[in-house]
């Protein structure tokens, strides 16, 4: 698997996501800012995002595709 970068378009993205953490009343600053980096990344890609905390991306089903991964 190779990584995907967070480039100038993850960037971009990442506004977008910010804005609809912050849109939901969620706080978009300390633990959360990787989880958001993460969403950012998958949403410029054009790609799902798959978690086993589905919780962390709360507030982000409209931005991004979020599949819950159970163990």
């Amino acid at each position: 698997m190779d990584a995907l970068p967070f480039d100038a378009e993850a960037a971009r993205a990442y506004g977008r996501v910010f804005a609809a953490i912050t849109g939901a009343g969620r706080k978009a600053r300390g633990k959360r800012a990787i989880d958001l980096l993460i969403a950012a990344t998958a949403l410029s890609v054009g790609l799902p995002l798959y978690t086993r905390n589905i919780d962390d991306f709360s507030g982000l089903e409209r931005v991004v595709d979020i599949v819950e991964v159970r163990a």
